[in-house]
């Protein structure tokens, strides 16, 4: 009887992950991925021969960086390492998995690959010796790294990996959208398709996760719905924060808030409306472009709005 309940449970969990549409329609061959012309020819290329150089994806989040691994990852014949190295990101890691991995012998000459999720994660010592491995194991071992913020990762290791931003285009956005709101049978607008995207701009995963939130709630999705649902949900906030004289009372406030990107979107959108301000926007340019490249985004956010109060006295 205790058998059939873990069963049971492990069905339920199974159904729920299916039914995140992140996951449901993650790409699994190349025709389903939204990348450019020069990236499918690549990724093709190395489906047919079996075969990859050491790879370097970057790009903002969303953009398909992991959906491009794992489309590779089903594809090729290959023996993978898989390391979030953001969160084993010291030399440690290198030494004792990586290494090890990369040298050993492979079962019948097959190829091995490590992918290295999040890469700029890595401290430079690290990241000295991943280039030291990557030219000594070549033969053998191909290695796949994907990263936000490609500043970080150093030149040595650039260098030797077959670099691609990606940057997909907003038509192909829109067709892998419609595509998958068709499949779940969703009414929708072209004008919601056309909100969504200038909205979230390439992170296809964060529209979709938006899209199947909405369709939850609302029996067609158009722009009108987008809209409000993205006014409201920040504007309550701004209306006691911006009321408060007290440093922290807006701090303890603005621990409660969500620091993604749609904050600074919504921020401007606020003070256009609510002060006509164009000071005010440049300010908020300058600190959504801070928040994207420091670990404090709630520091960023304060000092953000510490401006915006001095500039609207």
């Amino acid at each position: 009887m205790a058998t059939k309940k873990l069963y049971d449970v492990s069905e339920t969990l199974i159904d729920k992950y299916n039914s995140l549409w992140v996951e449901k329609y993650r790409p699994k061959i190349l025709e389903e991925l939204v990348v450019n012309d020069n990236l499918y020819s690549f990724i093709k290329k190395c489906i047919e021969e079996n075969d990859i150089p050491h790879l370097l994806l970057h790009g903002r989040p969303g953009t398909g960086k992991n959906s491009i691994v794992n489309v590779l990852n089903n594809n090729l014949k290959a023996i993978t390492l898989t390391i979030n190295a953001s969160e084993e990101r010291g030399i440690d890691t290198i030494r004792d998995k990586v290494q090890g991995f990369a040298r050993s012998s492979a079962w019948a000459n097959s190829l091995k690959i490590v992918i290295l999720n999040e890469a700029d994660g890595l401290n430079y010592t690290a990241q000295d010796s991943l280039r030291e491995l990557m030219e000594t194991t070549s033969k053998s071992c191909r290695f796949i790294l994907t990263c936000n913020y490609i500043n970080r990762i150093s030149d040595a290791i650039r260098s030797r990996c077959s670099e691609f931003e990606l940057m997909p285009k907003n038509i192909d956005i829109a067709g892998r959208l419609t595509n998958i709101l068709d499949a779940e049978n969703i009414t929708y607008s072209n004008g919601y398709i056309i909100e969504l995207i200038k909205k979230y701009g390439t992170d296809i995963r964060k529209m979709i996760n938006e899209s199947q939130k909405l369709s939850a709630s609302h029996e067609v999705l158009s722009e009108d719905v987008l809209l409000d649902q993205f006014s409201s949900k920040y504007n309550e906030f701004f209306d006691k924060m911006f009321s408060f004289k007290d440093a922290k009372k807006i701090s303890d406030l603005a621990k409660k808030m969500l620091f993604d990107e749609d904050i600074y979107t919504a921020l401007k959108d606020y003070v256009i409306a609510k002060y006509n301000n164009m000071d005010a926007v440049i300010i908020i340019a300058d600190h959504a472009y801070k928040s994207r490249i420091v670990m404090d985004k709630d520091l960023v956010f304060l000092s953000c709005i510490f401006n915006l109060m001095e500039v609207m006295k």
